[in-house]
């Protein structure tokens, strides 16, 4: 697992990102898949501004009929400032390839999504792991 802004911070469990791959982007039908997991290809990291040096990574993301979507777990963490960014940017740019921003949730932490979901203008689609 390859660690860029928040990726560390949160301590993204694999078998997590696992459950998020079998439950979530398999049965969807997604192809292309990559995911910051080993065994896949790493997604592209994403720069979080021109002249920044520190990036996002995505946990997932995979095409469907040539639309790309982005996969995150939606967990809490005490940088929610960063959080909102990455999911802001990940949900503007899943927007532009005409596809989605995911936010797996796992047990626990839906109170704390759908908090930042309401508080901030984030277009995701959220789903219970």
């Amino acid at each position: 697992m390859e660690n860029g802004i928040l990726t560390e911070a949160q301590q993204k469990d694999a078998e997590l990102i696992q459950l998020l791959l079998d439950k979530i982007v398999k049965k969807k039908g997604f192809e292309n898949i990559c995911a910051n997991a080993e065994g896949y290809e790493t997604p592209a990291k994403i720069r979080r501004g021109k002249d920044s040096e520190e990036y996002f990574i995505p946990d997932c993301t995979g095409e469907v009929n040539g639309r790309k979507s982005y996969f995150e777990l939606g967990m809490k963490t005490d940088d929610e400032r960063q959080l909102v960014t990455k999911w802001r940017l990940l949900s503007s740019l899943a927007n532009y390839k005409h596809g989605k921003l995911y936010l797996a949730v796992p047990r626990g932490h839906m109170a704390f999504t759908n908090r930042i979901l309401n508080d901030y203008p984030i277009q995701a689609e959220v789903v219970k792991l």
